[in-house]
């Protein structure tokens, strides 16, 4: 800013001989009732702008000297203002902008009635929310530009408004005083500003409303005089009979299928595989069954991810692995060199062998196998690449995420300034800590030797001290990596070393102890059974202590998708609500997900009564989705409450005889019920997904009927059951 055309402003207090001086190119106030400042950019100094800032933030008087030389004296409201500092070397930049304020009379009764009202209720639906108090607005917009002022009305009023009534509106809010325009002086930028003055429950704006209903200077679209067909309507029922014709064909023109089985042939990929089907198993695919099919792989033609929900006995293992041959059939597969594929299926562990039958019987040139670790997978994919046919490996859930485990690898020595013999990166990275003693002993680095440090907070000041045993239970982000080189603190853990080693043990779900120091987990024990393990441990500290679940095996989804990534070209993941949860399983569906080219999901119940169910799962097949949805992977709450359904429990206490207090409600805790929104199927899932029953294919399937027929016993079975009772 240049001084030359600036206006000085000047904040003094003469009881304390205070004064600042600053300089402002943009100024704005309003003169009802008296001169009060309602915006100011300023800069100086960086002392000074920050004193000038917090005195008038406090409802200091301030003066302004204009260019010509006139005087302005603005009083400032205390604590309303947006402030926002700017530093660049010495100098500073300031901007204050009033907030919106609630009139003393309405506030202080609001306060009155919000004094005893606890925190929660003001997320619960069944407690009834205060009236909207009188309060005063301020807008900013660019001179002229009616269109902003009314959009920022509509904005910061709650009364519905509708661009047809934009003139009358802004004429008469203006004519009735209630909005007023305020006094601006820019020297650099042209703006206009604006002071809304609004009732409680914006009754006055409202009065606005009806008198031009009234007068018939607006009018709602829409709206004709006469009976109207809502007039009969007093219930769901009703209305679906007056409007179900209209919503339904609605409806049908949102939301157009991919495949319209009555109106559309299938494809001759599709026809190929079914004819195929027909000759080698003596079968072919139902209507249904062919239409889900073609869907799916139109779909997997557009996107990486579809879906089939079928119930049980409608061939989702027939209706998938044929989506997924005829998607690696179609013309663009082929013209880029794809003549063959391969393929992965993702199935629970007693489901393996019969992939297997279903595939080879129902896909030509392709043959499949059940894959156990890593080393087959490698021998399949190479006799895939030395052939011509197609290739499907078969892989249970629970062998894809079998893997090692990892344990701390610190080393426990005393502190001192050499430790390793290890080029250091820093040179005085190891002081100790105040009150720390040289001599005592510390985790280190295993590969610098630094002393592993962690932040405690204690009565509200946070030290770095060193690292205890409790800090090492599991791994997180803290202690994954050593500060100063970077190096992994934690190592694969081979269960041979691990049963000769008395220093480390895992107690399950607790976590990782270090034996030597098992007196710093006293505080911190969860329940008696760790408790007596603990007195076990501690009772025989030369006994090796063995580990459960360790395997010396790197987890197969991992390998894959570090190794084959973009090779693979479908997935296929069986019994999809298995991998709903935050689990080892789900982590290794979607690792082979990020590895494949396309996806299909199969599963007959998607959701599990809960809405939880779905979160983790939907994170997997949709995370952009998820993501412009404004659902954070972090917060599964958040995506609870909107689509799931939860139960808030609240404790109230009456207050004592000729108390001054009134009832005190408590929330006491809150928990997850059955049921799921339908919007997470119109947001997430409709377009990606087939949905297939049995009454689907009901014309075709055969009729059954149910008779008895008597049956003798063998001599010997009669024997031995003579002794029965039939209840």
């Amino acid at each position: 800013m240049e001084a030359k055309r600036l206006m000085k402003v000047t904040y003094q207090d003469l009881k304390k001989g205070i004064r600042l001086n600053a300089y402002a190119d943009a100024v704005i106030w309003s003169e009802d009732p008296s001169p009060t400042l309602a915006g100011l950019r300023f800069g100086g100094y960086a002392e000074v702008v920050r004193g000038l800032t917090d005195a008038i933030y406090g409802g200091a008087t301030i003066e302004i000297e204009d260019v010509d030389g006139s005087l302005l004296t603005l009083k400032s409201l205390s604590k309303q203002y947006h402030r926002e500092v700017s530093h660049e070397g010495l100098y500073a930049e300031a901007t204050l902008i009033a907030e919106d304020e609630i009139q003393e009379s309405s506030k202080s009764q609001d306060e009155k009635s919000r004094k005893h009202a606890q925190k929660d209720d003001l997320f619960d639906d069944d407690v009834p929310q205060q009236d909207i108090p009188a309060h005063i607005c301020y807008i900013f917009c660019h001179p002229g530009n009616e269109d902003e002022l009314f959009q920022a009305i509509d904005q910061k009023s709650y009364v519905p408004m509708i661009p047809e009534y934009q003139d009358y509106v802004l004429a008469e809010l203006k004519r009735r005083r209630i909005l007023r325009p305020l006094r601006v002086r820019s020297l650099y930028q042209e703006l206009e500003a604006w002071k809304l003055c609004c009732e409680a429950k914006d009754q006055n704006l409202v009065k606005v409303m009806e008198d031009g209903l009234k007068q018939g200077k607006i009018k709602i679209p829409g709206a004709a005089p006469g009976p109207s067909l809502l007039d009969g309507v007093h219930s769901v029922t009703d209305y679906l009979n007056t409007f179900g014709v209209a919503v339904a064909e609605r409806i049908k023109k949102l939301f157009v299928p991919l495949f319209d089985p009555a109106t559309e042939p299938l494809s001759e990929e599709v026809l190929d595989i079914n004819e195929y089907i027909r000759a080698h198993a003596g079968y072919s695919l139902y209507d249904a069954q062919l239409a889900v099919a073609e869907s799916i792989k139109r779909k997997l033609g557009q996107s990486k991810v579809a879906l089939i929900v079928a119930g049980c006995g409608t061939g989702k293992t027939k209706i998938g692995s044929v989506a997924v041959a005829a998607a690696g059939l179609q013309s663009h597969q082929i013209s880029a060199g794809h003549s063959k594929t391969f393929s992965i299926v993702l199935c629970p562990a007693h489901v393996t062998k019969k992939w297997v039958r279903e595939i080879e019987e129902s896909i030509p040139n392709t043959f499949a196998a059940v894959v156990r670790s890593i080393s087959e997978f490698d021998l399949l994919y190479k006799l895939y690449e030395q052939g011509s046919r197609n290739c499907f490996a078969i892989i249970s859930k629970e062998k894809a995420r079998d893997g090692y485990m990892r344990a701390p690898a610190v080393i426990f020595r005393k502190w001192n300034r050499e430790g390793l013999n290890i080029a250091r990166p820093h040179a005085n990275e190891e002081m100790p800590a105040a009150g720390f003693s040289a001599f005592r002993h510390v985790f280190c680095c295993p590969d610098c030797g630094a002393v592993i440090m962690e932040n405690v907070s204690k009565d509200g000041v946070s030290y770095c001290v060193p690292a205890g045993p409790r800090f090492f239970r599991s791994e997180n982000r803290e202690n994954h990596k050593c500060k100063i080189c970077g190096s992994s603190l934690w190592t694969a853990l081979n269960p041979t070393l691990w049963n000769q080693q008395t220093q480390w043990a895992k107690l399950g779900s607790y976590g990782f102890v270090f034996r030597p120091l098992l007196n710093e987990y006293r505080e911190d024990i969860p329940n008696e059974a760790i408790r007596d393990r603990m007195t076990k441990l501690a009772n025989c500290p030369d006994i090796p202590f063995p580990i459960r679940g360790a395997y010396r095996t790197f987890p197969l989804s991992s390998y894959i998708k570090r190794a084959y990534k973009g090779k693979i070209f479908a997935l296929i993941a069986d019994e999809l609500h298995q991998y709903n949860n935050n689990s080892g399983q789900g982590d290794a569906m979607q690792e082979l997900l990020s590895a494949a080219k396309k996806v299909v999901g199969m599963t007959a119940t998607l959701v599990n009564r809960y809405s939880s169910g779905l979160f983790y799962l939907l994170y997997r097949i949709a995370p952009r989705r998820m993501c412009q949805d404004g659902k954070p992977y972090r917060d599964s709450r958040k995506f609870d409450t909107e689509y799931g359904v939860i139960q808030n429990i609240y404790e109230e206490r009456e207050g004592a005889y000729n108390s001054n207090r009134r009832t005190v409600r408590s929330k006491k805790g809150s928990r997850l019920k059955p049921g799921v929104s339908p919007l997470v199927y119109t947001r997430f899932l409709l377009d990606c997904t087939a949905f297939l029953n049995l009454t689907d294919m009901g014309r075709s399937c055969l009729s059954m009927r149910r008779s008895q027929c008597r049956l003798r016993w063998r001599r010997k079975c009669g024997r031995n059951t003579s002794g029965l009772k039939i209840r």
